[in-house]
């Protein structure tokens, strides 16, 4: 309801505005041209001033040479009535000008035009001094009022404005509401093709175009959705498939395999070459593994236990597993736990979180096959644990690291594949974030965590 008020408030200000301008507008072309249309009437050139000008000296009249040149060059011709009618002066008199008038003639062009001629007059001390212009130049209307019209001027004139202001308020309310009304239909439109349904909006008017718009791309966009649920359906179904049915003869060469390297009957080369089989087999097992679980957290299939647990608890748990089971002499492992991190306690599905963190300190190892160092620091920022995981090996490629931190597809062509992509989802599906890096000795990354 607030957003239609809105709507409607603005667009009757708004039409308000408008009717105002226009008024002002309207008001100052009025004022110009009247001065313009009057300008002709100034002093300077009134006949008054070229009545004066016209002397009588014995039996003859003489004009003055400015008062001759405005005749000339305003007007374009003029005469001087005497009592009884008839010119006794005359410059540059027309033709078609009678010499000779009745009462009742000059009566007559005294408020209209004298052959079509319009005229004004001007009493002279010897007669009725009569200025001319040519035809077609000039509109003469007679307009009369009485006293009390004019009085009351002003009153019409302000009532006449606040009925145009409220005319122009109401369309702008009648405007309003229809615009809305469009518009709301536009709006459900969008939040409907959000919600990935099917959209047919039918809007005439100003809307027509875009509503068309919006109804092609819900049409692209469902059929879009459809092939990525088809492609992505088919991927799931696949790695179901294969992961099932490689699981079988997997577990058998496993077996059987972990049987001979025991096998006392073989030389010492035969049974490295059995261990190495189960090696590899136990890689092929977490390879399939590994993409199980990313397909079920891509697609919400993984159930997830929340359960209330200490974070440091668990970091200390990982790096004492790591440390009890490292047979090499080249990679150390260090902690650093401040002490506010000590009773920060996060509320996510444990084993996930144990997952990603070996994952991390997993990866370290596997890329920096002559040892490393790697250091764990975790301190709170804010509402946040933070778990910064460092090594001085040989760091991220430009284009691994690029794809770690900017991009949510599964990674293809690169040596860091499943296992940081797992550690993405897992921190993802708890609401936290992670960041890769390279520093100057090796690479860095970072989790936050929140409660």
């Amino acid at each position: 309801m607030k957003g239609i008020m809105k709507i409607i408030l603005r667009n009757v200000l708004s039409a308000g505005g408008i009717a105002v301008l226009l008024l002002i507008t309207n008001l100052i072309i009025l004022i110009s041209w009247a001065a313009y249309s009057s300008k002709d009437q100034t002093p300077k050139y009134s006949i008054s001033n070229i009545s004066q000008d016209l002397k009588r000296e014995g039996t003859n009249y003489i004009l003055s040479d400015e008062a001759s040149s405005l005749i000339t060059d305003k007007f374009q011709w003029a005469m001087l009535l005497s009592d009884d009618g008839k010119v006794i002066w005359s410059k540059n008199l027309p033709e078609d000008v009678p010499l000779s008038y009745t009462s009742s003639d000059i009566a007559s062009f005294s408020k209209w035009f004298l052959n079509d001629y319009p005229v004004k007059e001007w009493q002279h001390e010897n007669g009725l001094f009569v200025l001319g212009d040519s035809k077609n130049s000039t509109w003469k209307y007679n307009f009369e009022a009485s006293e009390i019209s004019m009085y009351n001027a002003p009153k019409w004139l302000l009532a006449g404005l606040i009925i145009n202001f409220l005319i122009a308020i109401l369309l702008a309310f009648l405007f309003g509401i229809r615009f809305f009304l469009s518009l709301r239909i536009i709006i459900k439109g969008v939040e409907d093709m959000a919600e990935k349904k099917p959209i047919l909006l039918n809007i005439k008017g100003a809307f027509k175009d875009l509503a068309n718009n919006i109804n092609i791309t819900s049409t692209e966009l469902l059929r879009q959705q459809k092939l990525i649920e088809k492609r992505d359906t088919a991927r799931n179904n696949w790695i179901t498939s294969v992961s099932h049915d490689i699981r079988t003869p997997l577990s058998m060469i496993m077996g059987y395999s972990s049987s001979l390297e025991n096998n006392k009957n073989f030389s010492e080369e035969e049974r490295k070459q059995f261990s190495i089989i189960r090696l590899q087999s136990e890689k092929i097992k977490q390879l399939v593994n590994d993409l199980n679980l990313t397909v079920k957290l891509e697609y919400e299939m993984q159930p997830l236990n929340i359960q209330p647990f200490y974070i440091a608890e668990l970091v200390r748990k990982i790096v004492v597993d790591h440390l009890n089971n490292l047979r090499d002499d080249k990679y150390t492992l260090q902690l650093s736990v401040s002490d506010e991190v000590q009773s920060y306690m996060i509320n996510g599905d444990m084993r996930l979180f144990e997952r990603a963190l070996n994952n991390i300190i997993g990866n370290s190892m596997k890329h920096n096959e002559n040892g490393c160092d790697i250091s764990i620091e975790m301190k709170k920022k804010k509402e946040y644990c933070i778990i910064e995981i460092k090594d001085n090996g040989t760091g991220f490629k430009d284009d691994v690291l690029e794809n770690l931190n900017s991009s949510n597809e599964m990674p293809t062509g690169t040596s860091h594949g499943l296992g940081l992509f797992i550690v993405k989802q897992i921190i993802a599906v708890h609401g936290g974030t992670i960041h890769f890096e390279n520093s100057e000795n090796g690479s860095s990354i970072i989790l936050y965590v929140n409660n």
